[in-house]
């Protein structure tokens, strides 16, 4: 769990409710933060098949993820609410940042070997795609506050946790040609540091759209986007370690 949100949580910035379920879901998020995946990656013994099914299968997941925003900002009604206007602000402010994160993404595959034509056009197998249909469905057709918690509280947060790994990794940096090295982590090194601070702000928006009591069945609705996301997030991680041949070009 990123120390943004163990820190909100110690200071109590956040109901009883949301805490609970902020820690009832945590066994999932540190099971995909401490992944053999991430272990292999940060000490840079990753072998380059599974390097690179795992950069090539989360690409979807990365690409997409400024429309994963977009569906939930048709859902913002700007003065409705307080909520609502918050999330509508945070959402058309991070749509574009995003985007930067897919072209600094690509890089990083395109540094590490991957063509480009594999990585928009390979074949990857459903388990590796799985999260990225999770998660457009759920932002299209779950509440908002759903949508934010499934992407921006629990694939962000996760990912800011494993990023700042590797980041931190001395050996995996030197897989990089020096020259390619500052284009090839970039992507890694705004995670490690800008989600640790997103779902946060995440959380505190889904309290003002929620508020400090709300009904037990959107408690549970929140809980289970959460752990749906996670869930995936790890059967991708899984399957990509899994893979014992290049994933080809369409």
């Amino acid at each position: 769990m990123p120390k943004a949100v163990e820190d909100a949580l110690a200071a109590n910035r956040f109901p009883l409710w949301l805490a609970q379920v902020v820690e009832e879901t945590k066994p999932k998020a540190q099971a995909i933060a401490q992944h053999e995946a991430w272990k292999q990656f940060s000490a840079a013994t990753i072998s380059e098949e599974k390097h690179h099914a795992l950069l090539s299968g989360f690409w979807p997941l990365i690409e997409r993820f400024p429309q994963f925003l977009a569906l939930n900002l048709l859902k913002c009604s700007y003065g409705s609410s307080s909520g609502l206007n918050a999330a509508r602000g945070w959402l058309i402010k991070n749509l574009r940042i995003e985007q930067r994160h897919a072209e600094w993404y690509r890089d990083w595959a395109e540094y590490s070997g991957i063509s480009r034509s594999t990585l928009y056009e390979g074949q990857r197998p459903a388990a590796l795609t799985a999260i990225t249909d999770w998660c457009w469905h759920i932002c299209e057709s779950g509440s908002l506050a759903e949508g934010m918690a499934a992407t921006n509280f629990a694939i962000e947060g996760v990912t800011g946790d494993w990023s700042a790994m590797v980041w931190e990794s001395e050996d995996y940096r030197l897989m990089f040609n020096e020259a390619d090295r500052k284009k090839a982590m970039k992507w890694i090194q705004v995670h490690a540091a800008y989600d640790d601070v997103h779902p946060v702000e995440a959380l505190s928006i889904i309290h003002q759209l929620l508020g400090d009591d709300p009904q037990k069945e959107e408690v549970k609705k929140i809980k289970r986007a959460i752990e749906k996301s996670y869930d995936l997030y790890l059967l991708a991680l899984d399957a990509g370690m899994e893979m014992t041949a290049y994933m080809k070009a369409a």
